[in-house]
């Protein structure tokens, strides 16, 4: 009976292994890679938003170029949109390749949007690690960009948001996750590059920052350096300057920012900000010698203690905090209150910027 009980027992497990067998499996040619992903507010439409995917086509030969098709969807939710494009392709949609995530500047600046942030982190085939960015005019615009040199699909977006291209302070890159982290986390609020859709080409050179839930301040170029500065992100840059009527422009090869937050008793409390910058004269309007340096760095330091103090008291005024100094202040404050204790710091607090710049070299031969 128990060899019978056996074999009845193996047929049957081989009958269920073939039934089971190629269930959740799609073999790689019928699948659509998504490279890509916008989200806009809907116009003219009794739906919210405006959903584009952005798929890859694989090229024919090594030599020609990968072509892309852009379809879009719109729905009261970013599910709906994309259950609703399932209908107008003929394959699998796949979001493993899926790298940046770009919200239309106008949809941004709307506090009815935190549920789709969240949609990203939920879905078990869009990775955490892509990056996520504002596009201006909207996302669309940014998503039919392709530059001359991009031979894949979206990559241009990809070697500026990772950096693994061009180096620059004046693009701040935001993941999903970190997005996600600090959109929820009391003490540190998100920021996204802007990426500006111009001819062809991309232009990315300043950053929004978010509060809770919406878009509440855009930084111009120069104060989006200063913020990847404070940040300690990007060292490669140059720093202007002018002592009497000569200009001249540094190039930076080291930037180091600390600062420690001080709430004496009795006394108004303070950000002390310290500002290390080392690099060489790039440029000048005339002819600076070793025997001048010093006084040129006087000069740039005072420039760039005026412009950090600046930009803090701007974010400060917006009531936000992308530095994360009520983060610090409650890594070091082990009470109940704590965050209610920053909250009514923050707005008053002052900011003392000490910068110390050495230039290296003038870059001549002497």
């Amino acid at each position: 009976m128990n060899s019978i009980y056996k074999k009845y027992l193996l047929t049957l497990l081989i009958i269920l292994t073939f039934l089971l067998g190629g269930c959740g499996f799609k073999d790689l040619d019928k699948r659509f890679f998504v490279v890509s992903i916008g989200i806009d507010l809907a116009k003219n439409s009794p739906k919210r938003y405006l959903v584009s995917l952005k798929f890859a086509i694989p090229a024919i030969s090594k030599d020609s170029p990968s072509e892309y098709q852009i379809v879009s969807e719109e729905g009261d939710s970013i599910g709906e949109a994309v259950r609703m494009i399932k209908t107008k392709v003929d394959r699998e949609i796949d979001f493993s390749h899926a790298k940046v995530v770009v919200y239309g500047e106008e949809l941004i600046k709307e506090t009815r949007n935190a549920g789709i942030h969240y949609w990203f982190t939920r879905r078990r085939d869009v990775q955490e690690i892509a990056w996520v960015a504002i596009g201006k005019p909207n996302a669309l615009s940014v998503l039919k960009v392709r530059p001359k040199s991009e031979t894949i699909p979206s990559n241009s977006l990809f070697l500026s948001l990772g950096k693994d291209g061009s180096e620059t302070p004046y693009v701040l890159s935001q993941y999903v996750f970190e997005l996600k982290r600090k959109l929820i986390e009391k003490g540190v609020d998100p920021f996204l590059p802007i990426i500006e859709a111009k001819k062809g080409l991309f232009e990315i050179n300043k950053v929004g920052l978010l509060d809770k839930s919406r878009l509440k301040l855009t930084l111009t170029p120069d104060e989006t350096k200063v913020v990847n500065f404070l940040l300690n992100l990007e060292e490669k840059s140059a720093l202007t300057g002018q002592r009497g009527k000569v200009k001249y422009t540094i190039n930076t090869e080291r930037v180091k920012t600390n600062y420690k937050i001080y709430t004496p008793k009795g006394k108004q409390p303070y950000i002390k900000v310290d500002f290390f910058i080392k690099g060489t004269i790039e440029e000048t309007s005339r002819r600076i010698s070793n025997q001048e340096l010093s006084k040129y760095e006087k000069a740039a330091e005072k420039t760039t203690e005026k412009l950090v103090k600046q930009v803090l008291e701007k974010i400060q005024k917006a009531n936000i905090d992308p530095i994360g100094f009520g983060l610090h202040y409650r890594a070091r404050h082990f009470n109940n209150n704590d965050w209610e204790e920053w909250q009514q710091i923050y707005p008053n607090i002052t900011f003392k910027v000490n910068s110390k710049v050495q230039i290296t070299d003038t870059g001549l031969i002497e």
